[in-house]
């Protein structure tokens, strides 16, 4: 009689020692884990992003390409002040045919390129010379296709 509850004692330690490790595993994990989800969302505040401005679509035509046809994009800037969207409404049509004209006269080896950083750096770099009140400070393709 003596050695089944020497087991039973055994058991049930072993099964209380068990219990504590994986509850401790399970704490560690999920605490974590929600720790560094919480660090990714911080990077993606909705703070840091500033007023935007939707220029609008472009159906483009390229000059001097055999490759590529056209261009169809959508644009939309990111914009120091709220006040420079009364300029860019103003200025609508200068800002479209700047637009325009960089697409048309851009080469192959640029309209692949992966993230079209060098177009949107032409596009910011041209329309910000038209601007007297302010300056674009970032440029987004919310749509591109190249054919």
């Amino acid at each position: 009689m003596a050695d089944t509850r020497n087991i039973n004692y055994k058991m049930l330690t072993l099964i209380i020692v068990l219990v504590v490790i994986i509850t401790g595993v399970a704490s560690f994990t999920f605490f974590t884990y929600f720790s560094v989800a919480d660090d990714e969302q911080e990077d993606f505040d909705i703070e840091d992003i500033r007023s935007t401005y939707t220029v609008g679509d472009f159906v483009v035509n390229i000059a001097n390409n055999s490759q590529i046809n056209f261009i169809r994009a959508s644009l939309v800037f990111e914009i120091e002040e709220d006040e420079l969207i009364e300029e860019l409404e103003k200025r609508k049509p200068q800002v479209r045919d700047a637009i325009i004209t960089t697409l048309r006269s851009q080469n192959e080896s640029i309209l692949k390129e992966a993230n079209a950083q060098t177009i949107k750096k032409i596009i910011k770099s041209e329309v910000n010379e038209i601007l007297r009140s302010g300056e674009v400070t970032n440029v987004w393709f919310t749509e591109l296709v190249v054919q």
